[in-house]
């Protein structure tokens, strides 16, 4: 993490702030910045925002580097969101990039994400998220966590396919939190542990946001999780996405409850189709998805009305 510039490297910070948040893993966060701070260009502010038990001594002890002033934040709270949104409100700058703290980025990944975004109120950048080499003979990333589309595209209104990731993706600050920021009930280290980008993405799809999708804007999701791990992460997310569906139909948004059951036939599909190759890890996981996605809508709807139940008494 050197201050020095090599070739390639530009003195000119880029203006906006990159926002990463973190818990429990203090390595893949130090290796994260640092290919931050080693990039073509820098941001000219970057933020982390960490819920691990145990401040980083390393990087509370930074401030600047290649003028890129670099802000700590060790948070006692918990939740992806949470921690999105503590990072949104102490950034300075208008738009602010998010990436996870298990990502390697590209050299040249800020200037390509920062030169597709087209100079409007309200507008999204994203680029791809590509599968790094495994890390160890079991290592792997999870398919949901990837953005592989490869041509340019620009998307407005509502989208039957989620185009908002919650990773290598450079939005409004302003514009998110008007929209409330990030839904605290949604994403890691919650009750419905997804579904928290999905959820801010179609609200700013609502709000009138058009999503340039920039290729050439790559990070690389560093492959550590093991195999046995991907079923109960398909858990989560199924429970996430059950949620977030619930959530906006509960809210009379008749789109969603199109897309939600354009997802469950998808993924029944997808478990027919992998029983009849005999692959049963991959039906499996379809079917823990579309189980997840019940359990996940239908805990929110019951929590939604106990919630209304107890303010009616209250009253």
């Amino acid at each position: 993490m050197s201050g020095m510039t090599s070739a390639g490297e530009s003195d000119e910070p880029a203006r906006l702030s990159v926002l990463i948040c973190s818990r429990g893993r203090p390595g893949l966060l130090l290796d994260t910045v640092g290919s931050v701070l080693a990039g073509d260009v820098v941001p000219e502010e970057l933020l982390v925002v960490d819920q691990s038990a145990t401040a980083n001594a390393e990087l509370a002890g930074m401030d600047k580097r290649r003028g890129c002033r670099i802000l700590y934040l060790h948070s006692a709270t918990t939740g992806l969101s949470r921690a999105r949104n503590i990072g949104l409100r102490a950034a300075s700058r208008d738009v602010v990039a998010l990436i996870d703290d298990d990502m390697f980025v590209d050299p040249g990944w800020l200037s390509e994400l920062l030169g597709g975004l087209p100079d409007l109120p309200k507008a999204v950048a994203t680029g791809r998220v590509l599968a790094a080499p495994p890390e160890g003979a079991a290592g792997t990333v999870p398919p949901a966590a990837l953005v592989e589309r490869d041509t340019p595209a620009v998307y407005r209104g509502f989208q039957p396919l989620d185009v908002v990731p919650g990773a290598n993706v450079a939005v409004p600050r302003e514009l998110v939190l008007t929209l409330g920021g990030y839904d605290e009930r949604l994403g890691a280290g919650t009750r419905f542990c997804a579904a928290d980008d999905n959820d801010m993405g179609h609200r700013l799809m609502r709000a009138g946001c058009e999503v340039h999708h920039v290729p050439s804007a790559i990070v690389l999701h560093r492959a550590w999780r093991t195999k046995p791990e991907l079923l109960r992460l398909r858990w989560g997310y199924g429970r996430g996405k059950g949620a977030f569906y619930a959530k906006h139909a509960s809210l009379r948004d008749r789109l969603i409850l199109r897309r939600a059951g354009a997802d469950v036939r998808r993924r029944l599909g997808q478990a027919a189709a992998a029983a009849l190759r005999i692959s049963p890890r991959d039906a499996a996981a379809e079917l823990i998805s579309l189980v997840g996605i019940v359990s996940g809508a239908l805990d929110w709807i019951i929590g939604a009305r106990v919630r209304d139940w107890v303010r009616r008494f209250d009253r």
